[in-house]
């Protein structure tokens, strides 16, 4: 029996129902390849979803390797030659595998008389090539130093040095071994620094050691231990530097760690160098907002740098320069997610990523969003800016939000001179300082190419206002002879505060609808301010402009001064009344309100080299305002300069007070609605 479906709609309908499980088919793959998803963090550290940049391509299993289960595999190392070493401390073995996955031999550690032996707490691994010798940081035994068929050389053990402290307790992690033969060692609660052993095994001191974080708890901790007894002082938390987590050895020589401690802000991944200094900027590594269990990182031959937070179960690579390229993974059961995540390595552009409670080993391969930016960087770190515009271009095509490709782009057309549209990228990119130096170049080219019209303009701005002084010496009339009109008043109390704040009192000439129009170009103005300062100067962040917030912070402030102004100098015998406070409060805002304008158009001209020109108009303004504020006050209150500026310095503590109040406020009522809503939606649950 055939199905015949009648008409043309009938045949839309069926079409479009195939297109729909198509589409649903598709999207399940691709939740299957990735459980999780790509983000990095935008300038003003808020993360924001990208492109996929590695997914899961394989998961290795003992099963699948035909060596059993792994039981509790503990660190992973990478040889040049593509070999992988898997530490693996339940059974007694390490693993290595062919580049390919599959498994090449399985070493069990043997003593110098080739009789077997048991790892304690085998906790971290190390290859070295040069040397030919195999490194496990046994956390109860030493650090083992074996050679590559695992037959024991020597063990390193608790370092007899008077530099140690008496209870210092040898508990190595990890350790490496640079080109020289240096060893160094990680020891668990070791504050010190990593510990230098040379070739022999003798004990040569420490390396990258900490000073003690400065803040506000350490000086309060050590002002007491000044007061107290040495018992209770003994009882304080004491102030440590910061402990080297993890570690891993990258060309060069350069040692890369990961650390904690008290209060540690930033600088979470060093690069050493031979002398212990840190190459790479003070910054936040991993996420941001969160608490992190910073637990390996790894370095690939092409200078990105990975970390692994085992807490979150995600990896973040950085560049050379510290810039987080991409964040992904997690923590589950799903293909590509950990339980356990204990450590990552690079096996070229791969990640490795080994699961201890699970014993397996996750390979992630990057996608061609992932490859591009990792092209591209590597092009912009050899100045090929131009070379790296296809790639970075690709990059935008996925996420047109990349800063570093719109930076990288903007790089390109900077070198080609086309400083307009490098400006423009450097803009997306929100790369201030590269956009001020594209802008300057810009604006130089354009005043060259139209000096003449530029000169003209200029002549005409200074002449202008020259004129009209001449024309006003010339005309010049007494107070008395010249004829101010009401809405004239808030133009000459501007050029002349004291005169026209004066004659505005005796003559009782001040207006509420003047006022009102001076507090309207005031709003207008703080809505401009917010939206058109240019972006070398701008704070703001786009897309995020509240009209509420801009009008509570401009018309809000400005009738909560002369409320609090009015009630003060109603108790201390002032003669302004409310209306009176309002209009001349508004009268003395013009010289803020015209200056806010000017200094718009001076933020789109000016670079921040040229900031201190901007800052110094600014200040202009605001001591304008001061001033015009002071003597309107003084008029209005008929008060003494001395009384005037007490009741003003009154009236902003008042103006605090409110502010705190209605914090007070904004805090109970949102937390009586939580409440409420809480009770509502437990009695919907009933």
């Amino acid at each position: 029996m055939s199905i015949r479906i009648p008409g043309r709609r009938s045949r839309h309908i069926a079409a479009t129902l195939l297109l729909g499980a198509a589409f649903s088919l598709n999207a399940a793959a691709l939740t299957e390849e990735a459980p999780y998803f790509s983000y990095r963090y935008d300038p003003w550290d808020t993360a924001v979803e990208t492109a996929q940049s590695y997914l899961p391509d394989r998961v290795i299993v003992g099963e699948n390797l035909g060596c059993g289960t792994l039981s509790l595999p503990t660190d992973l190392a990478v040889t040049s030659d593509g070999r992988i070493w898997i530490l693996d401390a339940g059974n007694n073995r390490v693993l290595v595998l062919e580049e390919d996955m599959a498994l090449e031999t399985e070493l069990t550690p043997v003593d110098s008389q080739g009789e077997r032996i048991s790892l304690q707490e085998p906790a971290g691994l190390f290859v070295s090539e040069k040397f030919e010798q195999i490194l496990i940081a046994d956390k109860k035994a030493g650090v083992l130093v074996f050679d590559l068929s695992l037959r024991l050389i020597r063990t390193l053990g608790q370092p007899d040095s008077r530099i140690l402290p008496e209870d210092f307790l040898f508990s190595p992690v990890n350790a490496v071994v640079d080109s020289s033969g240096i060893i160094y060692v990680i020891s668990a609660n070791c504050y010190q620094g990593a510990l230098l052993y040379d070739e022999e095994g003798q004990f040569l001191g420490f390396y990258g050691s900490e000073r003690v974080t400065l803040t506000l708890q350490t000086l309060f901790n050590q002002f007491w231990k000044n007061i107290l007894t040495e018992n209770q002082a003994a009882r304080m938390r004491r102030s440590v530097p910061a402990e080297f987590v993890n570690f891993c050895l990258g060309d060069g020589d350069f040692i890369y760690t990961i650390r904690r401690g008290n209060d540690v802000q930033s600088g979470q991944v060093k690069k050493l160098n031979a002398q212990g200094t840190n190459i790479l900027p003070e910054k936040v590594f991993g996420d941001i907002g969160v608490t992190l269990q910073l637990a390996d990182i790894t370095v690939d031959s092409d200078g990105f740098i990975t970390i692994l937070d085992s807490g979150s179960g995600r990896l973040l690579q950085y560049d050379e320069e510290g810039n987080l390229l991409y964040a992904f993974g997690g923590k589950g059961s799903q293909k590509g997610l950990a339980m356990d995540p204990v450590a990552v390595q690079a096996l070229g552009e791969k990640l490795l990523l080994l699961d201890n409670q699970t014993g397996q080993l996750i390979v992630f391969q990057p996608t061609d969003f992932a490859k591009n930016i990792r092209d591209a960087t590597l092009l912009c770190a050899d100045g090929k800016y131009q070379e790296a515009m296809e790639p970075w271009q690709s990059v935008l095509r996925q996420d047109s939000s990349y800063a570093l490709a719109n930076r990288g782009l903007g790089k390109a057309y900077e070198g080609m001179e086309q400083y307009e549209t490098a400006a423009a990228y450097y803009r997306k990119s929100y790369e201030r300082e590269l956009y001020s130096e594209a802008f300057s170049e810009y604006r130089n080219a354009q005043l060259q190419e139209h000096f003449g019209l530029f000169m003209a303009g200029l002549a005409l701005l200074v002449a202008i206002p020259i004129g009209i002084l001449l024309y006003r010496r010339r005309h010049r009339k007494s107070l008395y002879d010249q004829r101010i009109g009401r809405f004239q008043y808030p133009l000459y109390c501007m050029f002349h505060p004291f005169a026209g704040f004066a004659d505005l009192k005796e003559r009782r000439q001040d207006s509420l609808p003047a006022a009102g129009v001076i507090l309207l170009l005031l709003a207008v103005v703080s809505i401009l301010q917010q939206q058109l300062t240019g972006f070398a100067f701008s704070e703001t962040r786009p897309n995020s402009f509240h009209l509420l917030y801009t009008l509570v912070s401009s018309l809000g402030v400005f009738f909560a001064f002369v409320v609090c102004n009015w009630s003060i100098t109603t108790i201390m015998d002032g003669k302004g009344t409310l209306r009176e406070i309002t209009n001349y409060s508004a009268y003395a805002l013009l010289p803020y309100i015209l200056g806010t304008v000017v200094i718009i158009l001076l933020s789109n001209l000016l670079t921040t080299e040229e900031a201190m020109f901007l800052r110094m108009a600014q200040w202009i303004v605001y001591a304008w305002t001061g001033i015009s504020l002071l003597t309107a006050l003084k008029e209005v209150h008929m008060y003494s300069l001395g009384r005037t500026i007490w009741t003003a310095v009154l009236t902003v503590l008042g103006m605090v007070i409110i502010l705190i109040v209605c914090a007070i406020c904004y805090t109970i009522l949102s937390q009586l609605a939580e409440f409420v809503g809480s009770v509502i939606t437990e009695l919907r649950m009933r």
